[in-house]
């Protein structure tokens, strides 16, 4: 199948009104879309021992390199709570991919990529680019790029408005 056949007429899967409703159909189109790539994407990630998030959280502190993060500002580029990134880093030092600096607040302490980290992620990257470019082959390189575009327009306006607490 390619990537212009239909999985099934819309009208099949969501009731009316809502079928005819562009915006729905939009965020019914990109939440569907997510439940299909993420086991692609976890079982990658599972080979190498992590999860999304850990792998996310990885990916952060590389950008970061070599000061790091603190606590908080983890939590805010992933956009997750500041207990899950506690979490996210117990379980990464444990492994020995992170390090944390000597701090009494462990919130104020930055927290680093490892050596270990950094080689993990070089082994991990290659081989996850490759499969997001299998899984994205149907579309042309113009058409990515619109939609990175639309979808990163849709998420700037969306942040704005949770900051403003309407989400």
């Amino acid at each position: 199948m390619t990537c212009d056949q239909a999985d099934g007429e819309l009208a099949d899967v969501v009731a009316e009104p809502m079928s005819t409703d562009v915006n729905a159909v939009l965020v019914f189109n990109v939440l569907r879309t997510h439940s299909y790539l993420s086991p692609f994407l976890d079982a990658d990630l599972r080979r190498r021992r992590l999860t999304a998030a850990q792998f996310n959280t990885l990916l952060v502190l590389r950008a970061a390199w070599p000061d790091g993060l603190r606590m908080g500002e983890i939590g805010e580029r992933l956009v997750v709570t500041k207990s899950n990134v506690t979490g996210l880093v117990d379980r990464l030092e444990k492994k020995g991919l992170v390090e944390r600096g000597n701090q009494a607040d462990r919130r104020a302490t930055a927290v680093r990529l490892t050596e270990d980290g950094a080689g993990l992620l070089d082994r991990t990257i290659p081989k996850h680019i490759e499969l997001l470019s299998e899984l994205t082959d149907c579309l042309t390189t113009e058409e990515k790029r619109q939609l990175i575009r639309l979808l990163t327009k849709l998420r700037r306006r969306l942040r704005l408005r949770r900051r403003k607490g309407e989400g």
